[in-house]
């Protein structure tokens, strides 16, 4: 009779396709959250992941399955008036407090995010806390991860990792039984290339991409004591709303339509199996969770009005920062640093232009180079070589936000036929001065 009783009140979410659960059946839940970037203008990276942990936690996921990989300089930033302390929303709560410190500073790393995934404990011996991910055939993994990318690529502090390769990893550990489904929430620019053609629609994989292959995403609560951005558009909106609702009941489908109206300053995407979105958030969430936000929830439009394309926030807050200025000697120190800017992201166009000549020879051909829209991603050795080249010659890519506005440029010229050879002398010759970290 219990069990009947039960059944009745479970009828409706039944109908519904809403089955309220804790974790999967049979299986566990693990969680990777990588926050790629470093310094005090990419706040929100990092401020979105600690935000995400919480989250997870308070579902009932233990440390012991979230792994979090981060530089971990903001807390404890000089430029930090709340030291000790991160807040991913203008009146929230610190979500800094008890993050795991599993990969911080020099070993937020492609190789160590691929070794995390893969359980390779072995080779993460004497780095971080050499915690990895142990999941099975039955268990759910879901990666959150928070940067800057560009074309088929997402940045980590000193490298890139290029889709391709994130792809061939994740065909690998569904090959190696190492997960029933996984779930990706990525925010970077250009982040629906990093799954673009990449992924069938019957390998238990799902993601959602904070914009689509060719645009930018955007930053958000940009206005404030802080001089930078608490968090992302795409991040700060699907969390929002994860924590205010029931994640036993809530579908990732939902989760995603709310996230697509509220993001609409770019387009959020779905990518791979798109039948799990028929899922409950607590399948890879976990369920546990107070089911009501925090913090005042901003309506779409009051958070609209709080954003900036992600490049530009470095720029912005310099404006920002010259309109409050106090004295003449503040606004004098402003505008140069704005002065400064504005020069090193010509210079970026312009050694670009120059690697676009350089390797076809024709000044017509440069704008079609510079400007053209690629719908698809073939060319990936060339591709990952140019990107290599550029990023090591030239300018530091995860530190030089402008310079990936430029990156499509090299894809252009190796979907275009122009040999990897060409092209990679192209930016030792153009790149004379030394290789640049500060070109955003």
């Amino acid at each position: 009779m219990k069990f009947a009783a039960a059944l009745m009140l479970m009828l409706p979410l039944i109908a519904c396709g809403r089955v309220p659960l804790d974790k999967p059946e049979g299986g566990e839940i693990w969680a990777v959250l990588v926050a790629g970037s470093d310094g005090w203008y990419n706040y929100r990276h990092q401020s979105d992941i600690c935000h995400a942990y919480q989250i997870l936690k308070a579902n009932g996921i233990p440390d012991d399955h979230i792994v979090v990989m981060m530089v971990d300089d903001i807390a404890d930033n000089y430029q930090n008036p709340y030291p000790g302390k991160i807040i991913n929303h203008p009146s929230g709560d610190d979500v800094y407090a008890g993050v795991p410190k599993d990969y911080t500073g020099k070993h937020v790393t492609v190789e160590n995010f691929f070794k995390v995934l893969r359980g390779d404990a072995n080779g993460l011996q004497g780095i971080g806390s050499g915690k990895v991910i142990n999941s099975g055939p039955n268990d759910r993994i879901f990666i959150n991860m928070d940067d800057h990318g560009s074309p088929g690529l997402f940045c980590f502090p000193h490298e890139n990792m290029m889709a391709n390769d994130f792809a061939k990893l994740v065909k690998e550990l569904k090959r190696d039984d190492k997960f029933k489904e996984m779930l990706v929430y990525m925010e970077s620019c250009y982040s629906g290339s990093m799954f673009q053609d990449l992924f069938s629609d019957d390998m238990g994989f799902y993601a959602l991409s904070a914009a689509s292959p060719y645009e930018s995403s955007w930053a958000a609560y940009c206005s404030g004591p802080l001089n930078t951005c608490l968090g992302d558009l795409f991040s700060v909106s699907w969390m929002e709303d994860v924590e205010s609702k029931d994640p036993s009941t809530e579908l990732l489908k939902e989760n995603f339509e709310i996230t697509r109206t509220r993001t609409d300053l770019s387009d959020v995407l779905q990518w791979g199996q798109t039948s799990i979105e028929n899922e409950v958030v607590a399948a890879f969430m976990g369920g546990k969770g107070s089911n009501t936000s925090p913090v005042k929830k901003y309506t779409a439009e009051e958070l609209k009005a709080t954003a900036v394309p992600s490049q530009d926030v470095p720029l912005i807050t310099l404006q920002n920062q010259l309109k409050s200025a106090k004295n003449l000697e503040e606004k004098a120190h402003l505008s140069n640093e704005i002065s400064a800017l504005n020069k090193r992201r010509s210079l970026v166009k312009h050694v670009m232009e120059k690697i676009a000549l350089t390797v076809s020879g024709d000044e017509k051909l440069v704008k079609e180079l510079m400007t053209k829209r690629q719908e698809k991603i073939t060319a990936w050795d060339c591709y990952g070589d140019a990107v290599d080249a550029f990023h090591n010659n030239c300018f530091t890519l995860g530190k030089s936000t402008y310079a990936l506005t430029v990156v499509p440029t090299l894809l252009n010229m190796c979907e275009a036929g122009y040999s990897t050879n060409a092209i990679v002398e192209a930016t030792k010759k153009v790149c004379v001065f030394p290789t640049m970290h500060n070109a955003y």
